[in-house]
């Protein structure tokens, strides 16, 4: 409770920066839903707020082609002043699709219940028009304990109809599931994933509200004192690889042990749920209101983060069998007291985990790194790789002692299925978040998987200052002369997605 109601502080603050308020009471009409933001959070009319959005689209770069489909997205929701030019990264590559429906999570910064709230109203109005609520599905929803009307967290909440006129304009006409989340446990969380999962067919788009993280006395949190910018995306840097990584368990001990004020932590953690294992995600941007205002002891962070359909990527029952593998594999080494890789029986064994790519095998003990290898040249099949690799790491890693059988169960288990390496022209090309990086000079050469930076919250710069000298060259040689390969990693861990334990 108090954590919640440390949370809403920190979200209702961001007002504060925005210098705006939503109307104070609104009236109702009928069973639309009024405009809260209009005229101060994004401007009244029609066409000055389609000439706003289409301005802060414009000077987006267009996105690079691609054949995976967007299956949802994180984007956040200040007054466009503010957090809108982020907002245009994650809408941009919208542009021209086509959807049926849009299911939107967003926080309550102004009521607190348990679960989520759909109201009862049969659309939403903005300047740019009506979006209509999919008022079957929504329904439906409400059959279940998890989804209840709680009509005052609507009336003013601006986390969801500042997502509207983006939508808009770069959808043209779709149907509206909107979902306030506030208050959840674990089982709420994967409770609650389960029953919007069957919505998320192919023509549906999910969109998670939210801002990261709120630095300052107003909001209640100020960790640092020093050097704010950089730490606070560090932190933010750190959130979003458990993000990255479908990695929900992660992402939820991360938020309760730095009390990171995500505001739109919930929606988050049940849209990475309900999400598929085969979803690849892409970090497309990152700025914070202190870039704006040059004042960073009070200052919050705004994503653009996409999530795309990816089928060449291992389902939830291939990655499991990968992950077993490895266990079971430690475990008769340990029994049988030599190398025993375990073999999965062959009805298991799909197409996809007959595949040769190389693949990392990452152990952690309590949370601190106990080993990592892997192999580049995928020369075997992933699911005897998993084995081969997972002895590498526990036994075969210079920089620790080999793995114990006492310490067996306290391990856990991460694999990273890599791509093909492709080399690039210059490390301007490298997007942190999706590309794990080799660099080669001199005869040195060194790699770091795609995770590693935002672990470390480290600018590209500063990934390549690490990568340079875990090579044995100077910090800076990176600068010239080197050649670079990127590749992208599915990265997944025992207990990513498992609450159960929670």
């Amino acid at each position: 409770m108090k954590l919640f109601f440390r949370i809403a502080f920190f979200s209702l603050s961001v007002i504060l920066i925005q210098n705006c308020q939503p109307s104070a009471n609104p009236e109702k009409s009928g069973k639309i839903r009024p405009s809260a933001l209009k005229g101060q959070w994004y401007p009244a009319g029609e066409e000055a707020l389609a000439k706003q959005v289409d301005d802060l689209l414009q000077k987006i770069p267009d996105p690079a082609a691609t054949p995976h489909a967007i299956r949802a997205l994180i984007a956040p929701h200040a007054g466009y002043a503010w957090s809108g030019p982020c907002a245009a990264y994650a809408y941009k590559p919208l542009k021209g699709k086509s959807f049926k429906r849009v299911i939107i999570l967003a926080p309550s910064h102004t009521t607190h219940f348990r679960g989520g709230s759909i109201a009862g109203f049969d659309a939403y109005e903005t300047p740019l028009g009506n979006v209509p609520l999919d008022r079957e599905a929504c329904d439906a929803l409400l059959k279940s304990d998890h989804f209840n009307t709680h009509p005052e967290a609507h009336t003013r909440e601006h986390s969801i109809e500042i997502q509207l006129p983006f939508l808009q304009r770069v959808l043209g006409e779709f149907e509206l599931i909107p979902i306030i989340i506030s208050e959840i446990d674990p089982k709420d969380c994967v409770e609650m994933a389960d029953l919007i999962r069957p919505l998320l067919g192919e023509d549906a788009l999910l969109v998670m509200s939210s801002d990261f993280t709120h630095q300052g006395p107003r909001f209640g949190y100020s960790p640092f004192k020093e050097n704010i910018k950089e730490n606070v995306q560090r932190l933010d840097f750190a959130a979003v690889n458990y993000i990255l990584n479908l990695d929900v368990r992660g992402f939820w001990s991360f938020l309760d042990m730095t009390r990171a004020t995500i505001c739109g932590r919930s929606p988050i953690k049940i849209g990475m749920m309900a999400l598929p294992r085969q979803t690849q995600v892409e970090f497309v941007h990152y700025e914070t209101s202190g870039d704006k205002t040059k004042d960073y002891s009070e200052t919050v962070s705004y994503c653009a983060i996409l999530f795309r359909s990816q089928p060449d990527y291992l389902d939830e029952s291939e990655a499991k069998i990968m992950l077993e593998t490895a266990r079971k594999t430690l475990e008769q080494s340990f029994e049988k007291e030599k190398a025993s890789e375990y073999i999965p029986p062959a009805g298991q064994v799909t197409e996809r985990l007959k595949q040769k790519k190389g693949i990392f095998v990452t152990l952690h003990k309590k949370g601190v790194l106990r080993g990592c290898i892997g192999h580049l040249d995928g020369d075997r099949p992933l699911y005897r790789a998993a084995a081969d690799t997972v002895l590498l790491s526990a036994f075969g890693d210079r920089r620790f002692s080999p793995l114990e059988k006492n310490e067996l169960d306290e391990i856990d288990i991460e694999i990273s299925v890599m791509s093909p390496m492709k080399s690039i022209d210059s490390w301007k090309e490298i997007v942190l978040g999706r590309d794990g990086i080799t660099l080669e000079k001199k005869g040195r050469s060194a790699l770091y998987l795609p995770q590693v930076a935002l672990q470390q919250g480290w600018t590209v710069e500063e990934t390549l200052n690490h990568l340079s000298e875990k090579a044995g060259l100077k910090s800076d040689d990176w600068k010239t002369g080197c050649a670079f390969q990127t590749f992208t990693a599915q990265v997944f861990g025992e207990k990513f997605r498992d609450l159960s334990v929670e």
